[in-house]
């Protein structure tokens, strides 16, 4: 019933926001020789609309009035940084100086962080930013200043995360949507996406390549888990990038699936949003196997993680994985390996390691505070379920937690 009210208001709300920008746009245009200019397109937020606490990334949850054209050099501000992209337009935005949106331990999610503090929206045709790009000279970076940790979400990544931003070496970028915006136009079309598949190589260059912009600065990614569906491309295009891998036993990944998200939208509306994500094969075991419960639509995804993580791994050895268990076994000398993964010098281990005194997601909709209370468990039914389906992929699992125990290039302490 909760879902329902939401989804009333966020159409009503999302209808009289579009009302309102139709008539700020006939006020303050841009006019159609603004648009034609090589430029970015420049606006003033005048109302942020939130519908939810996980929102952001969606330029059109802003009311914005027109403010002038601006030069391309808008984009290489230090408060400037890329928003969301389509295959069309890339999205800046201009973010309040006084919130350090790349502060992962005040700010868990960088979405929300950006979504919350914009003051300023640029946008720009695709084709003239990368003219810009190429000029520049900014396309040939190889990526070996950034390090980027995929993840199968629910995992401890968002704690890997806090701990990083705690050394102060990286910028960090928890969850960019601009890559979230990758998968979501990559995994629409019909070429399937493996290393070999050249035509999505610029989207996601490009796309690296603005979030990261200054060579001279390390950078690291946390990953929405959804990104590894176009793992096979990042080494493609930044050969230098520093790629890990986090991961957790089936039955404490699930469990806190459910307690995190399980109330937060019908099963159905979830289904429809992901699986058509996932690589074809899985797909059709999904179709053969469907039960539609939260906790098989979890599951799946989750074994689809595993699956593009085992297929990548056949014949490279480059991205190492690193279990939640790990960490929790022995604290310093799992920080210390992936630190040297990442390019951070151990003497960071022990600051890092403070960071693991709170709660990772604590500024968030889904912190301890707001989930605690739920005591769902993910069933035995459930995971036996998930068990089948992952042997037909070849991924093994054993013990009550259901531990991956086939993991490739696995970091044990």
């Amino acid at each position: 019933m909760g879902f329902i009210v939401t989804a009333v208001k966020m159409a009503f709300f999302g209808l009289i926001a579009k009302i309102v920008q139709v008539i700020v746009n006939l006020i303050y245009g841009p006019s159609n020789s603004d648009k034609k200019k090589n430029g970015v397109l420049c606006y003033e937020v005048l109302y942020g609309w939130k519908f939810f606490d996980l929102q952001g990334g969606d330029p059109s949850l802003f009311t914005l009035k027109f403010t002038g054209v601006r030069d391309l050099t808008w984009i290489e501000r230090e408060d400037v940084t890329l928003y969301t992209i389509s295959e069309e337009e890339y999205i800046f935005v201009r973010t309040d100086p006084e919130v350090n949106i790349h502060d992962a331990e005040q700010h868990p999610f960088l979405y929300v962080a950006k979504h919350n503090s914009t003051q300023e929206v640029g946008r720009v045709a695709r084709d003239v930013v990368v003219d810009y790009l190429r000029g520049s000279g900014k396309l040939e970076r190889d990526g070996s200043n950034v390090a980027i940790l995929h993840n199968i979400g629910r995992c401890g990544s968002t704690l890997m995360t806090s701990m990083v931003s705690r050394t102060k070496q990286c910028q960090v970028l928890s969850e960019p949507k601009a890559l979230m915006d990758v998968v979501n136009i990559l995994t629409r079309k019909e070429q399937p996406i493996t290393r070999d598949a050249t035509e999505y190589y610029d989207l996601l260059k490009e796309t690296l390549v603005l979030l990261t912009p200054n060579p001279n600065r390390k950078y690291f990614i946390k990953t929405h888990s959804q990104i590894i569906y176009i793992l096979p491309l990042f080494h493609q295009v930044l050969p230098g990038i520093k790629e890990s891998y986090m991961y957790r036993a089936m039955r404490p990944t699930q469990t806190s699936f459910i307690r995190a998200f399980s109330g937060m939208g019908p099963v159905l509306m979830m289904e429809k949003m992901f699986m058509p994500q996932m690589p074809k094969n899985i797909q059709k075991i999904w179709a053969e196997n469907r039960v539609v419960e939260f906790a098989h639509c979890t599951i799946i995804m989750t074994l689809a993680n595993f699956y593009l993580y085992f297929n990548e791994t056949k014949d490279r050895s480059d991205i190492k994985s690193f279990s939640y268990e790990s960490l929790v076994a022995d604290r310093s000398s799992f920080c210390k390996s992936i630190f040297k993964e990442m390019g951070i010098d151990e003497q960071y281990v022990e600051l890092a390691l403070t960071a693991m005194n709170k709660d990772s997601q604590k500024n968030s909709a889904i912190s301890k505070d707001k989930t605690g209370a739920n005591k769902m468990e993910v069933s035995e039914e459930a995971l036996e379920w998930g068990k089948r389906i992952g042997q037909q992929l070849g991924i093994e699992m054993e013990g009550h937690d259901y531990r991956i125990s086939n993991i490739q290039h696995a970091w044990d302490s």
